[in-house]
């Protein structure tokens, strides 16, 4: 089933065209989108660490962790991708899709950074079992998580050591940056200080 140029289509229709396609796609606001080949190997790392780090936690709840071929029904017209998915919805070995994806993490690359803070972002939070949004840098030291609280408020909390852990009570689990960051060596952020500010004052 060809999809011709500027056609759209919707999220049932997408999971079933998508299975007989080589390449990997998402599908955005019912338009069909190629997803980027070839990521580095630093987000690659970073992804299989977080699956590693977090699917035997995640387990003990009766849910499940898995990479980058687990759809995410964002909407009638949108599926995702994620990187990492933590799945606690019925398990069913012939679905195409997600059930009730608590957690989602996007590594980003240069070229999805943008996408994955605004769009996807977005997305993600117009689903209501979606509970942790997890924003991972690879060549950085940053994490974003964002969290919906009880009452469907969203919050965010920024990690930028390798000694910070990441509590997720949503699945009971915790995520250290330094099993995220394991074997490689990213950099750390700058930390802006006042004495930085002050001084770039005197030089103007």
């Amino acid at each position: 089933m060809a999809v011709a140029e500027h056609e759209t289509m919707a999220a049932d229709r997408f999971l079933t065209w998508i299975e007989a396609q080589e390449e990997r796609y998402e599908l955005a606001d019912g338009v069909v989108v190629r997803m980027m080949a070839g990521a580095k190997e630093s987000h690659n790392v970073v992804t299989t660490n977080i699956v590693v780090s977090l699917a035997p936690q995640a387990k003990r709840g009766g849910c499940r962790t898995t990479s980058s071929d687990t759809a995410v029904r964002t909407g009638p017209r949108g599926i995702r991708f994620p990187d990492v998915v933590v799945d606690c919805g019925p398990p069913d070995a012939n679905a195409k899709e997600a059930s009730r994806p608590t957690i989602v993490v996007e590594v980003s690359s240069p070229g999805t950074l943008t996408t994955d803070l605004a769009d996807k972002l977005e997305e993600y939070r117009g689903r209501e079992d979606i509970r942790v949004i997890v924003l991972v840098e690879p060549d950085v030291v940053s994490v974003r998580v964002y969290r919906r609280d009880q009452d469907g408020v969203w919050f965010i909390e920024k990690y930028d050591d390798l000694a910070d852990t990441i509590r997720l009570p949503e699945i009971d689990a915790r995520l250290a940056l330094s099993a995220i960051y394991d074997t490689l060596d990213p950099r750390q952020r700058p930390q802006l200080r006042v004495g930085d500010l002050r001084e770039d004052d005197q030089t103007r």
